[in-house]
């Protein structure tokens, strides 16, 4: 083997090091494909974690004004740009981390993009199907609702709530909450509680973190399936607002009593 071709795998190694793991089993192996490459490509440019995040808010402005159209051909087009926006979403931190450039203005940039790109995501996805449903006007209210979980979970991913500094997680990048494996830090002490979180673990699926959006949003909208989408991530969003904090109550218990 060349010995550039031993540097470039290490140089790759070392920006593969830069991707928060574990997290879901979509963003890990389809969309850190891209990304990981993509800072790669970009290492040695001039390009900031900041214009990534600026990069991807663009691609989704544009993607969601495609949905707003509500033709199938351009919100086929409008999701091929939003996925690949979530590429460049998940090479910003991951650039960050490579080239360590570190800021609160970046830390701002990235939360407030995120809630951005999810606003006028599920905006134009409603607007776009009332124009050939005007009569489901039901679509505005599933999409408030799925709005509204999404934001519970960010804030949910955000805060110490039930955490002491003894027990505090690491918050992981673009606001997912704890992205370690479900189950991971509860000891099998032999009771219901432990075995239900052992055998949870095993379910490829977080607390419907942000991967598990955009995969979830790939494949409905790819089927021309707008309208269950949005019903889906209200259901499931609001579900996961409640379990999250309920279940970090359970285990913040369980640990003052251990």
């Amino acid at each position: 083997m060349s010995t550039d071709v031993v540097k470039t795998q290490s140089e790759f190694q070392k920006i593969n090091s830069c991707a928060k793991r574990p997290t879901d089993i979509w963003t890990n192996y389809l969309y850190y494909t891209f990304s990981l490459r993509l800072v790669y490509l970009i290492r040695k440019t001039r390009i900031t974690p900041n214009i990534l995040t600026l990069t991807a808010l663009v691609l989704v402005l544009i993607g969601s004004g495609l949905f707003a159209v509500g033709v199938r051909s351009d919100v086929i087009w409008g999701l091929v740009l939003i996925q690949i926006s979530y590429v460049f979403d998940c090479a910003d931190g991951q650039l960050a981390r490579y080239k360590k450039q570190y800021s609160p203005i970046g830390g701002w940039l990235d939360q407030t993009a995120d809630r951005i790109k999810e606003f006028v995501v599920y905006f134009s996805l409603a607007y776009g199907y009332t124009r050939f449903h005007p009569r489901n006007t039901h679509i505005w209210m599933w999409a408030m609702v799925a709005l509204f979980g999404l934001f519970l979970l960010e804030y949910f991913g955000q805060i110490d709530m039930f955490r002491g500094d003894q027990f505090k997680r690491v918050v992981p990048e673009h606001g997912s909450a704890n992205m370690a494996p479900e189950g991971s830090d509860i000891p099998d002490t032999g009771d219901t509680f432990s075995r239900v979180r052992r055998l949870r673990s095993f379910i490829p699926f977080r607390s419907f973190i942000i991967g598990e959006q955009y995969f979830a949003m790939l494949v409905f909208i790819a089927f021309d399936a707008v309208y269950p989408f949005l019903v889906f991530v209200s259901i499931v969003s609001v579900v996961m607002a409640f379990y999250r904090p309920v279940i970090d109550y359970i285990k913040y218990r369980r640990r003052l009593a251990a």
